[in-house]
């Protein structure tokens, strides 16, 4: 039928915009000649269409409908179950889980209503870890989130309908939102949200309760108790901030929405001081730090909903008061800082640092004008995430994901069908779509160097937009339904194949995504933070990095009560006053020697080589007043700008490096880290019993990159056993069953199975590194020394002269291609490396001094030009 429609012709833009006809999303609305969203194919002029399922609908339409809402829960709930990770996990997990388990305050903006949530599901009494049941929050989220979509899918459709909800029309429907439904539930990001403890999938889950109520109070908007439901929404949006400022965008479309319905309880202006209020709270919250501003537009805003209260309108004040209501619960963060947890991250134990936690102050502000890399670059950068989402197997036409077209072509289709058909519910849906795709893009403003992929802050317009992908499949079953209304016999068989089809494709993308998504033996988080707090001192202190590094070991204390001895210090939190405070008042105490006045007092200082930071001053004088007294260990994830003060004094432990009382370079205890990597550590989900690689166990992109670390301790093991070559390959062997990409093992291993008299292995080894990256410079330059070592000088000078193809400026190599070409009596040949290298350097003189001695040693007299 909308095919029928555009080919012929009747599918027209109205002159005069329907947006402000009146209509009742889930009754119907009247077909007549005025109304320009009718369609008088469907049904006569003039005449009500019948109500919308399932109001009306008879148990049959029921059953069906409930059965595709439970379906969407159950299945969603069963693989996210089976998947959910088996402890805390990278990044914020850890803090969470944490924060949950302790009521303590995470990192600004605090989220006290995930906090509290998580609490409660931290008390549920069933046999599984603390840090499960509080995944198991974001697990239940991400059900109920699949849910909504499969409720708003079929509540959009009925808008789109104009016929009585027959058994088939139900299926169409009920089919239509499973498959959306389906498709958002394994989707990437989504899926990931829903398994780990982050705020997302609650995020998600309420943007969908708001949408759903949007429409619901679209059933009679002058109804005599419509505007309650408006009011639950201002409710709902301020307390959602207690886990995501994101929730908020929601709201976007459902303004339009409400802003385009003519007759409601309420006037536009009314709705629009309302809405002010959520406006400055947010644009306080993100766009600036100018408190003055947000004083003088609340001066306004509390006179206008004066004003209106005194012209006897209790809207505008109703909502305002609901909005502060449901941001009462950040009062939470005031209370729970004055008792000092363990984790109080920004210490809100007052109104001015609540604001400064609330507002995130302790980040750099938010700059919309200069941006961070290209337009180009960052729509590229949420396209790549976009097609990631729905793929169903991986195949690639220059920059487009061939797995990726199916949906989204069925999502393009449910638009265009939704916005020919209702176009002010198309609004609601839109809008709320592009704030949080295109939106996001303009105002997150990222940068082509971001530490880790930032899709879940795209979450919402992938959520959104499988809500268009449930449209576009119900379209399409109408059109099949159309098609054969007048082959009765194959209609209802065709139409329950196409269903069956539709269905089929999420699938497809569940099982493209499952092994990537399956944390349920992934325990690389727990152990990380274990490995690197096991082998340090009693009582020490240990700095760190950030997130990833930090987070797991606030984890492992709070929650597992492991080593609760050792005191963490995240070296860039050190930069707020806060911090230096909590770190010298609470247990166990740091050695700090400042009052709150000298702490507040802290500025970075000018040095001959730049700057020294905050952070820079309070750990050297942590380890001034500490004075040998406590161990001090830094993670090996610090950056060595950071304790290269100190590095002459650092002794290399695994994960660690220990602050010792002398002098050395590269100090390792070679005896200590054998007995830490190979005897304390634990590799559960890297590593087998007999240390291969577990490939049961999918890590994802940043956890290969933390566990190099493990790496890199073998690395150099290997390195100080060289001389016992069986040892140092062994260590070289288990590094590269941890991390084969890193450049020390790609370029070294090969050399200890010379060393430990494999040859074949070494050749082997070196030709399958160089068919993987023919043009790696370091591999190139190894694997020479290996053919020369075995007295394969025409291969091994080759190898270096295409090195030196793509590098002439490569004076070592130029200089080994020489000595490999004199050794082997090539004499002519390697005197033209000489010669070809002073030709470009002629000021080079040691090379000119080789040279000469050369000519003298073989007697050659010199020719110009010569090479």
């Amino acid at each position: 039928m909308f095919v029928k429609r555009i080919l012929s012709g009747q599918l027209k833009l109205p002159l005069k915009s329907p947006l402000n006809t009146d209509l009742n999303p889930l009754k119907g609305h009247t077909m007549s000649a005025n109304n320009p969203d009718s369609d008088p194919a469907a049904a006569p002029a003039g005449g009500p269409s019948p109500p919308d399922f399932p109001p009306s609908a008879d148990k049959t339409n029921r059953l069906v409908f409930y059965t595709g809402a439970a379906l969407s829960f159950l299945v969603s709930l069963g693989f996210y179950i089976r998947t959910m990770a088996a402890s805390a996990s990278f990044w914020d997990s850890g803090e969470f889980i944490a924060a949950a388990s302790t009521l303590a305050i995470p990192h600004s903006p605090g989220t006290p209503l995930y906090v509290l949530a998580g609490r409660v599901f931290t008390l549920l009494p069933i046999p599984i870890s603390t840090a499960q049941k509080v995944n198991l929050l974001s697990v239940f989220c991400g059900a109920l989130g699949v849910l909504f979509v499969y409720l708003l899918i079929v509540r959009f459709q009925g808008l789109l309908s104009r016929q009585a909800p027959s058994l088939t029309d139900t299926i169409i429907k009920s089919a239509a939102g499973l498959v959306g439904a389906l498709f958002i539930a394994f989707s990437a990001t989504y899926w990931t949200n829903a398994i780990e403890a982050e705020v997302y999938a609650m995020s998600c889950f309420l943007m969908g309760v708001m949408t759903w109520l949007a429409l619901k109070w679209g059933d009679d908007p002058a109804g005599p108790k419509s505007t309650t439901l408006i009011y639950l929404m201002f409710y709902l949006l301020a307390m959602s901030v207690g886990f995501h400022l994101g929730t908020i965008l929601a709201f976007s479309g459902i303004f339009f929405f409400v802003w385009l319905t003519g007759k409601k309880r309420f006037t536009n202006l009314e709705f629009l001081v309302a809405c002010a209020g959520i406006g400055i709270f947010v644009a306080d919250a993100t766009l600036y730090r100018n408190g003055q501003a947000t004083l003088v537009m609340l001066a306004v805003f509390v006179s206008l909903v004066a004003w209106l209260y005194v012209k006897r309108s209790r809207f505008a004040a109703v909502c305002t008061g609901l909005f502060i209501l449901g941001l009462s619960v950040h009062l939470y963060l005031l209370i729970r800082s004055h008792l000092n947890p363990a984790i109080d991250m920004g210490d809100p134990e007052n109104l001015k640092s609540l604001y400064a936690v609330l507002r995130r102050e302790q980040y750099p502000s938010i700059n919309l004008l200069t941006r961070k890399a290209s337009m180009m670059f960052q729509f590229q950068h949420f396209n790549s995430y976009f097609q990631n989402q729905f793929e169903m197997f991986t195949a690639f036409l220059g920059k487009l994901s061939v797995g990726a077209l199916v949906p989204l072509g069925l999502g393009i289709w449910g638009m265009v069908d939704h916005f020919s058909r209702n176009k002010k519910s198309f609004i609601l849906l839109f809008v709320t779509f592009i704030i949080t795709s295109l939106g996001l893009i303009l105002f997150l403003n990222f940068s082509n160097s971001e530490v880790r992929d930032r899709d879940y802050f795209y979450s919402p317009a992938f959520f959104y937009f499988t809500v268009f992908i449930g449209i576009g499949a119900g379209s399409i079953l109408r059109e099949i339904k159309h098609v054969l209304a007048s082959q009765r016999k194959l209609a209802v068989p065709a139409l329950y194949v196409a269903a069956g089809v539709l269905l089929l494709l999420p699938m497809l993308t569940a099982r493209h995504h499952f092994f990537s998504h399956d944390r349920s033996n992934n325990y690389t988080c727990r152990e990380f933070s274990i490995n690197m707090l096991k082998p340090l001192k009693p009582n020490a202190i240990i700095f760190t990095n950030g997130d990833n590094d930090s987070y797991p070991l606030w984890y492992i204390q709070q929650v597992e009560n492991y080593r609760t001895d050792v005191r963490v210090v995240v070296l860039p939190l050190l930069n707020t006053p806060w911090y230096v405070k909590q770190m010298r008042d609470n247990k166990p105490q740091l050695p700090i020697a400042w009052t709150d006045e000298q702490v507040d007092s802290l500025r970075p200082v000018p040095t001959r080589g730049g700057w020294l930071s905050i952070k820079d001053l309070a750990l050297r004088h942590i380890i001034r007043e500490n004075n040998w007294q406590r161990p001090i260990y830094f993670a090996v994830t610090i950056p060595r700008e950071t304790f290269a003060p100190f590095k002459d004094y650092l002794e290399m432990q695994g994960l660690v490096y220990e602050l010792i009382p002398q002098k050395g370079e590269n100090m390792i205890n070679v005896a200590m880290l054998e007995d830490t990597i190979y005897n304390q550590f634990s590799y559960r989900s890297i590593l087998t019993s007999d240390w291969k690689k577990d490939e049961s166990v999918y890590l994802a992109p940043h956890t290969r990159y933390l566990i190099q670390n493990y790496a890199s301790a073998f690395i150099q093991l290997g390195f100080h056993q060289k001389d016992d070559p069986a040892k140092g390959l062994r260590a070289l062997q288990i590094a590269n069953e941890i991390s084969p990409q890193k450049e020390p093992v790609k370029q070294l291993l090969g050399r200890f199975y010379f060393m430990a008299g494999d040859t074949q292995e070494a050749l082997r080894h070196y030709d399958e590194m160089l068919r993987r990256e023919p043009d790696n410079p370091g591999l190139l330059y190894r694997a020479a020394e290996i053919y020369e070592l075995i007295g394969d000088y025409e291969r091994a000078i080759r190898t270096l002269d295409k090195l030196l193809s793509h590098n002439p400026e490569d004076r070592q190599a130029t200089l080994s291609a020489y000595g490999m070409s004199a050794r082997a009596n090539l004499l002519s040949r390697a005197r033209r490396y000489l010669v070809r290298w002073l030709s470009a350097h002629p000021d080079d003189q040691e090379v000119r001094a080789m040279l000469q001695r050369f000519d003298d040693a073989v007697e050659v007299v010199p020719q110009r030009n010569s090479g």
